[in-house]
């Protein structure tokens, strides 16, 4: 069995108002089973106003088309699961001031290499640690995945001075990091099982820089028989257990956050809210 082809494609625009019902149609289907999953009030409440800002993120569209387009004249993909993210990581690393830093960057499950490849091209002085096993997740059990790893070599070939490969699970990459918080910007799109992803939430939280931002994907992505098994139940108990402790950016098909302080401090001053303390919310350092 291989992997259906979902080649890149370029779009066009809906009108305003087939967009504007699309969205809100997502609202009400999705909102059960955050709901169910047991959203954070914090969480739905971004989830909502995300979704109303979108035609804001309009202005983005020809960015996100023109890194498609080169993607397929220059690159080897045969599924685009990333580039409707696009604009909104645009959007954050707008409003973060990413643009132009030398960051580090870490990315846990790289695929074929089409966010890897976004990042290095849209953030000229980052460094990206990609970390996969490229052996594919419990949706691609009797699946061919012989070409993956080789396809990501070849779409980050021109950026392997910029590129640490890790062919590693994400348990074993973060058991060997150091202790101490080292990047600005963490990608969590491992292992979509619930068990996987709040241990790679949390790890990855861990090493995330105060200031620094973390995006996890697959919020909305339904799978597994049991709901609690899906990543957003998991990405619910992050957002509890770490509530004080960050602010979030945009909740859509992704979680968008930011670190502000350390999760190691006084519990009275942390509440459900996911709002950090005021003084304690430093911009990431030049």
């Amino acid at each position: 069995m291989t992997i259906p082809s979902a080649p890149l494609r370029l779009h066009v625009r809906a009108p305003a108002p087939l967009r504007a019902w699309r969205f809100a149609s997502r609202i009400l289907h999705n909102l059960p089973h955050l709901v169910a999953t047991r959203a954070p009030r914090v969480a739905l409440t971004c989830y909502v106003r995300t979704a109303l800002r979108r035609p804001a993120l309009d202005r983005w569209w020809d960015a996100k088309e023109r890194f498609k387009q080169d993607a397929l004249r220059t690159g080897v993909f045969t599924h685009d699961w990333f580039c409707g993210n696009i604009v909104y990581w645009l959007a954050a690393f707008e409003h973060y001031r990413l643009f132009d830093q030398p960051l580090q960057v870490l990315e846990i499950g790289s695929w074929e290499g089409l966010s890897s490849r976004f990042v290095l091209d849209t953030l000229p002085l980052a460094h990206l640690t990609c970390v996969d096993t490229w052996h594919g997740a419990d949706e691609h059990q009797g699946a061919s995945l012989g070409l993956i790893e080789e396809h990501f070599d070849a779409n980050l070939a021109r950026d392997t001075h910029r590129l640490t490969k890790v062919k590693s699970t994400s348990l074993a990459f973060f058991a060997a990091q150091p202790p101490q918080p080292h990047f600005d910007l963490i990608y969590i799109d491992g292992s979509h099982y619930s068990d996987d992803v709040i241990v790679d939430a949390i790890k990855g939280f861990e090493l995330l820089k105060v200031g620094g931002v973390m995006i996890l994907d697959d919020y909305l992505w339904r799978f597994y028989a049991r709901r609690n098994d899906d990543p957003a139940a998991a990405i619910h108990a992050f957002l509890r257990l770490k509530a004080g402790c960050y602010e979030l950016f945009m909740v859509y098909t992704q979680v968008i956050l930011r670190k502000t302080v350390e999760s190691r401090f006084d519990a009275d001053s942390v509440g459900e809210s996911g709002a950090a303390p005021a003084a304690a919310a430093p911009h990431l350092s030049h």
